[in-house]
């Protein structure tokens, strides 16, 4: 749903990623207080790779989605499941097999279907192609970052700390540049809903991390696309074609193979055990 606030917001990206980021540092700070603790230092120092990451991430996508279609833009963030298995063994320790990397190829097939079924503009611009590609492979980094960070942070702790480090780096940004980042009263909605419902998403992927392998998590995320096709098909009117149905369906099959055949994995070592957002960070196992 990502995509579909941010059209509706209609601003650049760099703008909807300052206002974005700092709405959810101060959301998630009031969380993190609520819950009887503060940001720590160290959890900032191990959220700062994912933070800038995933500040990129978002900036490069909001400014695609206004250069070239969404369905491109979603087509090529739908192959970040890819880029994870590609990167789960070396860097996580995860066996992939062949069989979940198989179903992970169905599955963004089956995505690729949903976004473009309706038909891909071929007039799309290059430099929106080329910034969406950028943004998968920073989404892809986050991603890991926050796999690897779940080892010792809490999944709030860890969120939070990667927002408010985004929400410092997008302002570094806008003083380089000189811009000033003018919100229409009429995108504040949008706004708002970008920052809570994909930030809450968010934290519940962080929670996750911890429980499922990155390579499960990372298919079970590509449905996204899929929510963004039926979300501007009531939102914006943007009709699904039987195409786009098949893809859906395909992709929700695949993806449902994945994590039935994987299980929820195995609690990452040195990891605390149990299903509460309120886990306190420990220390990596030595």
């Amino acid at each position: 749903m990502a995509a579909v606030f941010a059209v509706l917001a209609d601003t650049s990206g760099l703008v909807l990623v300052f206002y974005r980021m700092w709405l959810g540092a101060a959301l998630f700070a009031v969380m993190l207080l609520a819950s009887g603790r503060r940001l720590r230092w160290r959890t900032v120092l191990v959220a700062a790779p994912g933070g800038v990451l995933l500040t990129a991430d978002m900036t490069f996508f909001f400014d695609s989605i206004r250069l070239t279609s969404v369905a491109v833009a979603t087509v090529i963030g739908a192959l970040q499941p890819l880029l994870v298995l590609a990167v789960a063994g070396p860097f996580l320790g995860e066996r992939v097999g062949v069989r979940r990397a198989l179903l992970a190829a169905v599955a963004v097939g089956g995505v690729s279907l949903t976004v473009v079924g309706a038909g891909v503009p071929s007039h799309g611009h290059l430099r929106g192609d080329l910034l969406a590609t950028v943004s998968l492979v920073a989404w892809s980094g986050y991603f890991i970052a926050a796999k690897r960070a779940s080892r010792t942070c809490d999944a709030l702790e860890y969120t939070t700390g990667a927002t408010v480090v985004g929400a410092f780096a997008t302002s570094l940004i806008v003083l380089a540049t000189g811009s000033v980042p003018v919100l229409h009263r009429s995108a504040w909605v949008w706004v708002a809903l970008l920052t809570v419902v994909p930030g809450l998403a968010h934290l519940l992927m962080n929670w996750a991390h911890r429980r499922i392998d990155a390579g499960v998590s990372s298919v079970i995320v590509s449905i996204n696309p899929v929510v963004a096709s039926v979300g501007s098909w009531v939102v914006l009117d943007q009709r699904l074609t039987a195409l786009q149905v098949v893809g859906g369906a395909v992709s929700l099959l695949a993806i449902t193979l994945v994590a039935r055949g994987s299980g929820t994995g195995k609690a990452l070592q040195g990891a605390p055990q149990g299903g509460s957002l309120d886990d306190q960070v420990r220390p990596a196992p030595g």
